[in-house]
């Protein structure tokens, strides 16, 4: 597919990427296997009946190769609303697997969703259909959750009679197929552990124009109509049309907040070719239900023509004696350090709120040791030595308060900083491209190359000091509220002592953005240039 140098301007970008969709519209046609129109390394292939192939895409976790090895991310997105609330959730993976000289779990995601040419090669034609169905690479649509469960459970048995050794192991077991989870699926929309916390953190997770990588309706897209799979660029993990052309079903049930509350119909994730730009992104989730219809005119199983599925690769977690002795060996340190963080209640809470929620287990299980060993009659030294225990207890909570405020302090300082630095820059950054401008027009060579580098040096300073800036926020969003009000309180004190009048103006606008995020728990890194360069603005 012919692919632009330069796109300048959205409105160019649009008339460019229609062109380019017509074009690809009429690719479909020329010769390729439907199974893999979009070759990349790294791609897993396993073989269906019929001589088609089924491929899938590893989604590392970059968490090392420990037996509780999880990946923490947050799932949701605040323009979703309450039902897509921001949630921190932990995932981990079902392969180990050699990454050139180091170890890492990962788990296969369908690199496309689908096609009906790989449904009926596994399910069958229906029949009086054309054979040409076996040849067709659009997304299979119009089926159930128990139509995708019954493929899954068909093709398994097909590949463990036919093709096992094809199969990743998990130790002694092969993998399986599966629909993903709502994790799974939202963790590789996202891009995984391949992209840096601000990209994660996107709606949408591409720098390019968004026609590029999914379908969505009208007419710069999908032209309302279903696309075949693999025609438009992958994420960066290799996978394709996530966000659109077909709803993605996953093996989850519908919950309000992800992993509690009251379970209902099956999650689908993603939009689909009737689905608005504006609506698309990596947390879209809707939940439907198994049976569609009404009382008065029946029901029968939800399928529709905008909702298909994607198959993962899994395996069991008890493969054999020797990975059960080794999560039974690796369970304590894990509960008592990574896992302590994991329950939901606790967690999206800063850290101390964690420890403080361990400490106040650890007293009631003092006092209910206290009063058992009054009952049994243990003795003023056993009482004596457990007074002595309760009463450190107390002293590690005045530590930890206090630590919880010099740590609030500390970077609350570096994110006033940085975002003072990022005043300073975008305030060169208007009079660097006048003069740029300027010199352009007058011919001045020299000049211009002067001026670029030096356009250069701040545009690079910038991006830094963002990265910078929101890894502060990051970091003081893991100590308490109290915590950071009184840290903000004391360095305007300190700034207003010396007369820093500009940068208290700063650490306003500062302390706004921290607490949008500390809301959302999201990086806003664009918003928060437009804003600082609004209070830059001569």
């Amino acid at each position: 597919m012919f692919r632009p140098g330069v796109i300048i301007g959205d409105g160019a970008a649009r008339t460019v990427w229609g062109f380019l969709l017509v074009l690809a519209m009429l690719a479909v046609a020329w010769p390729c296997r439907a199974h893999n129109p979009r070759p990349a390394q790294g791609d897993m292939v396993l073989p269906m009946p019929g001589g088609e192939e089924m491929v899938f895409r590893p989604v590392f976790l970059d968490q090392g190769d420990g037996p509780f090895a999880l990946r923490r991310f947050k799932m949701g997105d605040p323009s979703g609303g309450f039902r897509e609330h921001p949630t921190a959730v932990a995932l981990g993976g079902s392969f180990l697997v050699d990454r050139g000289g180091r170890k890492d779990w990962c788990y296969y995601m369908g690199k496309y969703e689908v096609t009906e040419g790989q449904y009926y090669t596994v399910m069958g034609l229906p029949d009086g259909a054309s054979q040409d169905l076996l040849q067709s690479n659009l997304p299979m649509t119009r089926v159930t959750y128990f139509d995708a469960l019954t493929f899954a459970d068909r093709y398994n048995r097909w590949l463990m009679e036919n093709a096992q050794g094809k199969l990743p192991m998990s130790g002694p077991s092969p993998g399986f197929v599966r629909l993903p989870t709502e994790a799974e699926w939202e963790f590789a929309a996202r891009g995984g552990a391949e992209v840096g916390p601000d990209q994660f953190d996107r709606k949408i997770p591409y720098d390019d124009v968004l026609p590029k990588y999914e379908w969505f309706s009208g007419p710069s897209s999908s032209h309302n109509k279903l696309k075949a799979s693999g025609v438009l660029d992958p994420n960066v993990l290799g996978l394709h049309d996530m966000l659109g052309n077909v709803t993605e079903m996953t093996q989850s049930l519908y919950r309000i907040e992800y992993y509690q509350g009251r379970p209902g119909g099956f999650v689908a994730r993603g939009g689909h070719f009737l689905t608005a730009e504006a609506m698309l992104r990596s947390s879209l989730r809707t939940e439907e239900p198994f049976y569609i219809g009404s009382q008065a005119k029946g029901f029968k199983p939800n399928a529709k023509p905008t909702m298909g599925f994607r198959l993962t690769l899994s395996s069991i977690i008890y493969t054999d004696r020797a990975t059960l002795k080794d999560l039974e060996f690796a369970w304590e340190e894990y509960r008592e350090g990574q896992g302590a963080a994991m329950p939901a209640a606790v967690s999206v809470s800063p850290t101390s709120v964690q420890a403080d929620v361990k400490s106040q287990e650890a007293m009631e299980h003092l006092q209910r040791l206290k009063a058992e060993v009054a009952r049994l009659g243990g003795g003023e030294a056993l009482s004596r030595e457990l007074g002595f225990v309760e009463a450190s207890l107390a002293d590690m909570a005045v530590i930890r308060r206090q630590a919880d405020e010099d740590s609030a302090y500390a970077w609350a300082k570096i994110a006033a900083e940085q975002g003072f630095f990022l005043y300073r820059e975008l305030r060169k950054l208007p009079t660097v491209l006048m003069l740029l401008e300027s010199a352009e027009k007058a011919g001045r060579t020299a000049m211009v190359e002067k001026l670029g580098t030096r356009r250069d040096e701040v545009q690079g300073n910038i991006d830094a000091a963002l990265g910078t800036y929101s890894e502060s926020f990051r970091r003081l969003a893991s100590t308490p509220d109290w915590a950071v009000d009184k840290a903000f309180e004391r360095y305007t004190e300190f700034l207003l002592k010396h007369s820093a009048a500009d940068q208290v103006r700063v650490l306003k606008t500062v302390r706004a953005q921290y607490k949008d995020f500390d809301q959302t728990k999201r990086a806003d890194t664009v918003g928060w240039r437009r804003q600082l360069e609004a209070l830059a603005a001569p």
